[in-house]
């Protein structure tokens, strides 16, 4: 009884020292939200100037998504999870397929010749936004929220056999629903990353790896499929991941400038707002390229640390999944961790050269307000689960 109840009870101990992970992901994710402020400010003003705003243009935009996403978190970390797994997961679903459907409809129709529907933007050869210039929203966003809560909904249910056809086909319905509506838009990042996540959650949920072998086999395919026949601009950011110096006047451009900033900071930075890539040499150096503007402005020290910090969230999102009461808020605070943490992988591998470019955001540090208000969301739904752990774990 001596040698097994003493180290029981320093462990014990130890877990009682340690700080909540609630509280350790609050603490990181405010810590990010500065850092993003701080980096969106200087890289942003060239542009904001260029575009005959004033230089506290972005950040203040910034600083109201965030508003508007705090904002958030507290309504949505007040609803009891029953209430999502019931009657808002339908609710979110609708409201991420909607204006999907009606982004894809005015995407095909602009294929055949036909008129681009109201409200339908596009930029960069990918058509994700609805709205006009001053106010736009990305429903692809949404869509990553909407499949972790039915995911988690689907996969909860007792007496779901995910090695039969029968137990996958609402689960791999729903995934594949979304992910098409998406892939329309010529969004081939935020594609792959619902695809993770369905992985992801599937693997916790306790899917045969045939399963898995099988979605990772599927999801290749269509990442080769939309390369060849979709939109030539993937094939052109392919051969410049492969070899950026021969594309340095086109497709490479972005990525050699974001190596050059990178390279440029050095160890510990030029300093704040001394960033040279914002003078207009970095495109979107303030959302899908903004750790370069960190590695350059707070050099390797400064990018390391927000990987650090991103990993944090990672942690402790796992931590709460592991601590939660229900298999509902198991896989919801999971799916939400997986979808999080590979954002932000992709987007510093983008950054460094590991992948090919995608318009994918850093989550809490980019500038983007779709991006910032449902990752706030996303927060607030991890906070939930933390708030619903049986008494004494």
């Amino acid at each position: 009884m001596t040698t097994t109840g003493v180290p029981q009870q320093r462990r014990s101990e130890v877990r009682g020292a340690l700080p909540d992970p609630h509280r350790v992901l609050i603490g990181s994710v405010a810590a990010c939200c500065v850092i993003g402020l701080l980096t969106v400010y200087s890289a942003s003003q060239v542009l904001a100037v260029e575009q005959g705003e004033s230089v506290w243009y972005f950040v203040v935009r910034q600083l109201l998504w965030l508003a508007v996403g705090v904002a958030a978190l507290l309504v949505v970390s007040r609803i009891p999870l029953e209430v999502w797994r019931k009657q808002l997961v339908w609710l979110l679903l609708g409201f991420s397929t909607l204006p999907l459907a009606y982004i894809s409809v005015s995407e095909l129709s602009r294929r055949v010749g036909g008129p681009i529907l109201p409200l339908v933007l596009s930029r960069n050869g990918s058509t994700r936004w609805l709205g006009v210039d001053a106010v736009q929203f990305q429903p692809s966003e949404l869509a990553k929220l909407a499949l972790v809560v039915c995911l988690a909904r689907l996969l909860s249910e007792p007496g779901r056999d995910l090695s039969t056809r029968r137990g996958l086909l609402a689960p791999l319905g729903v995934a594949g629903f979304l992910g098409v509506l998406v892939m329309i838009g010529d969004d081939l990042g935020t594609t792959v990353l619902l695809g993770v996540i369905l992985l992801g959650m599937l693997l916790v949920a306790g899917a045969p790896g045939r399963v898995l072998v099988a979605i990772v086999g599927l999801l290749a395919g269509v990442a080769v499929v939309a390369v060849k026949f979709l939109e030539g601009f993937r094939a052109a950011r392919l051969a410049a991941f492969l070899d950026p110096e021969a594309y340095a006047d086109g497709a490479g451009y972005q990525l050699i400038q974001s190596q050059i900033g990178l390279a440029t900071g050095g160890l510990f930075g030029l300093g704040p707002g001394s960033s040279r890539n914002k003078w207009g040499y970095l495109p979107e150096a303030h959302t899908d390229f903004v750790v370069s503007v960190i590695g350059e402005e707070y050099g390797l020290f400064g990018a390391i640390a927000v990987v650090v910090l991103i990993g944090v969230i990672v942690l402790s999102g796992m931590a709460i999944a592991r601590r939660s009461a229900t298999q509902f808020g198991n896989l919801l605070a999971v799916g939400i961790t997986v979808w999080l943490g590979v954002q932000a992988f992709i987007n510093v591998a983008v950054t460094v050269g590991l992948v090919p470019t995608k318009g994918i955001t850093l989550p809490f540090i980019s500038y983007g307000g779709s991006s910032l208000v449902v990752s706030f969301i996303g927060l607030g739904l991890l906070l939930r689960v933390a708030s619903e752990r049986p008494t004494g774990r």
